[in-house]
């Protein structure tokens, strides 16, 4: 199949899945990437991995929340005791990772040096030995964070600038305290992602991938849409492929750009088939679908309906139900009965109310939940970093949490 009608095959994808009301369902032909993503198994081997529990309960461990080899006892130790059943790891942060790579260096967090240990390769040996599933959760674009460039040569905006996004007088995102993306129009790019996900299954037994920020997040960049990526490569990619200029068509180049993040994930799932045949590949998403594809160019809905993702995590941070409701069954609805995992944010949870009727709402439709997160609840490495320790207002939030999660899992978790 020809390059340019990739492309027009997948810019069809959100509106082929109803994701606009009054559009008709027409057979989607898919691209060789997606057919073989979709369709291709091999044989388990190593221990098999652990699929997606009939329910549900899952926690957002940050990279921020662990230093040292008893933080990560105590925080798997804690999660098995409170009645989780899936612990999302956060291995990779903004072009850092918590584990020895050879594709990218350590963490900023741990100083960009060893800890001394292998942090995901404990934490995988603890939530196995307490019968915990675990998933990499994976940061997928962010390249850098912060208003100074990273002390490293070696690190991505240092090492690699032409894989950021650019404008058209090859700038890229300027710095600050957002993320700053890679471009996933690049080929090179997606290759990169692509491999440090080969890395983490291939190298550790770990039973998914949790996907995060597969989005073009350019959230504090004004007019990002219009201006990213406009750099020649790019611009020279598009035109191979389409015959196009951005401006000719702006719907088209929307989907086009859309539609890059599909083949990367279409590659991520290649990988995993290949590399750890049996694991899953899930992936948070913005909280509104149709926002998710129109502001940031993220098609969830269309990786479920593929088959290319195994559940979406909508992540629906609010302490008011009815927008909690309203999102969650916007994606039960576009997504055709697919899995939906909703993401609560408790740390907007003041009260044991808004917590608990939220809860209560995942029960009644199914029982699955993940909660964002962790920090939310426990202590963390954090914690010790504060000079004041956390404030007697978040160790009351976190009690309260604490107290609303055992209604529902049956522990006394205070």
């Amino acid at each position: 199949m020809r390059a340019a009608q990739w492309g027009v095959i997948l810019s069809g994808m959100f509106l082929a899945w109803g994701g606009l009301p009054g559009c008709r369902n027409p057979e989607v032909s898919w691209p060789p990437v997606v057919e073989q993503a979709r369709h291709a198994r091999q044989p388990v081997s190593r221990s098999a991995p652990r699929p997606l529990p009939q329910v549900e309960r899952a926690v957002w461990v940050a990279r921020f929340h662990y230093r040292y080899p008893d933080d990560v006892r105590t925080i798997i130790r804690n999660c098995a005791d409170m009645g989780v059943n899936t612990v999302l790891w956060q291995v990779r942060g903004a072009g850092t990772v918590a584990y020895p790579s050879r594709l990218e260096p350590w963490l900023e967090e741990f100083g960009f040096t060893s800890p001394g240990f292998d942090p995901l390769a404990l934490a995988v040996e603890e939530a196995h030995r307490r019968g915990l599933r675990i998933e990499a959760w994976v940061n997928i674009l962010p390249g850098w964070r912060g208003p100074k460039p990273p002390p490293l040569r070696d690190q991505l905006w240092n090492a690699r600038p032409e894989w950021f996004l650019q404008d058209s007088r090859g700038q890229r995102q300027p710095l600050g305290d957002f993320y700053l993306i890679l471009n996933p129009c690049l080929p090179e790019v997606r290759q990169h992602i692509e491999a440090v996900i080969d890395e983490i299954v291939s190298g550790y037994d770990v039973d998914g991938i949790h996907m995060d920020y597969v989005r073009y997040a350019w959230d504090t960049t004004p007019g990002a849409e219009k201006r990213y990526p406009r750099d020649e490569r790019t611009l020279s990619i598009y035109w191979n492929e389409t015959g196009k200029r951005p401006d000719d068509d702006l719907p088209s180049w929307k989907h086009w750009r859309a539609n890059q993040l599909t083949r990367l994930v279409a590659d991520i799932r290649n990988t995993i088939n290949r590399r750890r045949p049996g694991a899953t590949l899930t992936a948070a998403v913005f909280s509104d679908p149709h926002d998710a594809y129109n502001q940031f160019f993220q098609n969830g809905v269309g990786w479920l309906r593929a088959g290319l993702v195994d559940a979406l995590f909508p992540m629906v941070y609010t302490d008011k139900l009815g927008d909690f409701e309203k999102d969650i069954e916007a994606y039960r609805q576009l997504t055709g009965g697919g899995r939906i995992i909703p993401g609560l944010g408790i740390y907007k949870h003041a009260t044991a109310a808004a917590m608990r009727q939220q809860l209560a709402h995942c029960v009644d439709c199914g029982g699955d939940w993940a909660l964002f997160s962790y920090g939310s609840l426990w202590p963390t490495h954090e914690d010790r970093s504060l000079k004041k320790g956390p404030s007697p207002k978040e160790q009351a939030a976190r009690a309260i949490h604490r107290g609303v999660l055992g209604e529902f899992t049956g522990r006394d978790l205070q």
